[in-house]
């Protein structure tokens, strides 16, 4: 058998939509693959504020001084080294005024685990959640906004 044939056992022919792709075979590839701190820490940041009634908020002093990388946007990711990463995810959030803290808390916790794992294939060791404040913004209608700016005279039209 020459290196001619060998090449095209490796390599098959996918065919979908009637557009054919070739595929390599990578089962005897050898490798590691690392993910960057900060685009875990991406995909936490977009979990978290997937969550209703939820924002991001300084971790404040305490929470830096810590050891481990200083937390950006309100979330501080920490891999551990090894064959399998486990990773831990320190969030820092503000919880909107009338919703239940640990149902919001809950559900951070699942959001953030995951879309890390389904993304990135790395198991997630712990989410931890630390409420460091209630907002309590109400947005205006629309209507309301529009009355208020017909309603206000500059002093040059009078």
């Amino acid at each position: 058998m020459d290196s001619n044939d060998q090449a095209e056992k490796d390599s098959a022919v996918f065919e979908q939509d009637g557009v054919e792709t070739p595929t390599v075979d990578q089962a005897g590839l050898e490798g590691k693959i690392r993910i960057s701190e900060d685009v875990i820490a991406q995909l936490a940041i977009k979990a978290l504020l997937s969550v209703d009634g939820v924002q991001a908020a300084n971790p404040g002093l305490m929470a830096n001084l810590r050891m481990g990388r200083k937390a950006s946007n309100g979330v501080r990711i920490t891999i551990s080294e090894g064959d399998s990463p486990e990773i831990q995810v320190d969030t820092y959030i503000s919880v909107k005024y009338s919703l239940r803290i640990p149902d919001v808390c809950w559900d951070v916790q699942e959001a953030i685990k995951d879309q890390v794992e389904r993304y990135t294939g790395y198991s997630v060791k712990s989410v931890n959640v630390y409420v460091q404040g209630i907002t309590f913004v109400e947005k205006k209608p629309a209507e309301s906004a529009e009355t208020e700016a017909e309603s206000s005279v500059s002093p040059e039209e009078v």
